[in-house]
């Protein structure tokens, strides 16, 4: 039988496995130059604690397991809840703020598709313990900080920010209470689908054509910082909306220069988002959100902690690799070894072993398995990769030497057993 991976998932043969290992590395060396410390939690989690303030769409997408005795378990589909999960348990002790970060695997059950996987890495950056604007820009500065190391600019990205409170405090205008949750999902996915099906789910729960007119209104509110004032001009503010607005304005003189747009229609899905909230976004428009996340201030008290603020982002490997690869900025994977030790014959074996052992006392070395021609070896030498192949001869032996070819130029020395 051919036996197929499962749909959504991903087979990291050597040459996307360095990748992977290449994003891993960079994005954990940014998150230590900003002072955040590198956890991990388990990869399943109570399914009370992960559907205690998620949205119905998570709810349906996540991975349980099969229940045993009275626990249900299902796999993490996000870090923040997790690590909340963590910081929780250790509150009192630990020092604030709080500065953590993961890169771990996790699993959403929703439909394949380009940068979408039902199993995918994703990194993650917690700030648990303060409140000010510094802190939500400092995540979203590590973020512009990352893409930088990969070589993409202003020129390329672009971060979309908003507020929920500003956002609800508009919306309680237009919504009743019980309403809102429903009103932003719709929102948050306002962008893929078209404007007569999102007025028509809008209707569908219950908001009427004149109101759905002041949400579309509200949600094409975007530009350049410069905006905050015409907002002021133009919408409704009530208090709740006055005070997301004003700390909108707040954090945006914060950011690395060049990379903000205010953009109302910005919701993120997830329920518990309770100020600041962003999205980085590809130019071009041929990726979906590179990376987003915001403050979360209710969900360490509802995970039964004492009220603490809270600001994070997750930052997804697969769209991100689809992103640099298309600007032309993820590496040349080199997996070949240094060396390549050749015997001319079987009984050179024992001595070829002893030369890849000193070899690798100083780099990368391989040797012939399979006990295979001279000419087989140097043509799997070259298949790997390989820079230069140690050609083990009777001949040179007897000098006390070898000869090492260099696969790329076809230059060959003489050289001493000794100097290798």
């Amino acid at each position: 039988m051919n036996y197929q991976k499962p749909k959504g998932t991903t087979d990291f043969y050597p040459k996307e496995k360095a990748v992977y290992e290449y994003l891993r590395n960079t994005i954990s060396e940014e998150c230590k130059k900003f002072g955040f410390q590198q956890v991990n939690s388990p990869a399943f989690e109570t399914v009370e604690l992960l559907t205690a303030k998620s949205g119905e769409e998570i709810k349906q997408q996540l991975f349980v397991m099969e229940k045993r005795s009275n626990e249900q378990f299902a796999l993490r589909f996000d870090l923040t809840v997790p690590l909340t999960r963590m910081f929780v348990t250790k509150q009192k002790e630990l020092p604030k703020p709080v500065k953590w970060f993961a890169i771990e695997p996790m699993w959403r059950y929703e439909a394949p598709q380009k940068g979408r996987e039902r199993e995918f890495t994703q990194a993650d950056v917690e700030i648990f313990g303060s409140n000010t604007p510094e802190t939500d820009a400092q995540v979203i500065n590590l973020i512009i900080s990352c893409f930088e190391r990969f070589g993409i600019t202003n020129k390329d990205i672009a971060v979309k920010i908003n507020n929920r409170k500003l956002l609800e405090g508009l919306l309680q205008e237009i919504a009743p209470k019980d309403k809102l949750d429903d009103v932003v999902r719709i929102i948050d996915k306002s962008a893929k689908i078209s404007e007569s099906q999102f007025v028509e789910e809008l209707l569908q729960i219950g908001i009427d054509r004149q109101k759905i007119e002041v949400v579309k209104k509200i949600i094409k509110c975007r530009g350049e910082p410069s905006i905050i004032q015409s907002i002021k001009q133009e919408l409704p503010l009530n208090d709740l909306a006055q005070e997301g607005l004003a700390e909108l304005a707040a954090i945006l003189p914060l950011i690395t220069p060049g990379f903000a747009i205010v953009d109302l229609s910005v919701a993120r899905g997830l329920a518990y988002y309770t100020g600041t909230v962003f999205e980085f976004f590809d130019k071009n428009g041929e990726f979906r959100a590179l990376a987003g996340g915001g403050r979360y201030d209710s969900l360490i008290e509802l995970f039964g902690g004492d009220p603490c603020p809270a600001t994070g982002f997750g930052f997804g490997f697969s769209t991100l690799t689809l992103f640099l690869e298309s600007k032309g900025k993820l590496p040349a994977i080199d997996l070949g070894p240094e060396y390549y030790v050749a015997p001319v014959n079987e009984q050179l074996l024992t001595k070829s072993l002893e030369i890849t052992e000193k070899l690798r006392e100083k780099t990368s070395a391989d040797v012939d398995l399979m006990r295979r021609s001279l000419s087989k070896q140097i043509e799997y030498a070259n298949s790997i990769g390989a820079k230069k192949i140690v050609i083990v001869g009777e001949k040179d032996l007897k000098e006390g030497k070898v000869t090492v070819r260099d696969l790329q130029s076809g230059k060959e020395d003489k050289v001493e057993v000794d100097e290798l």
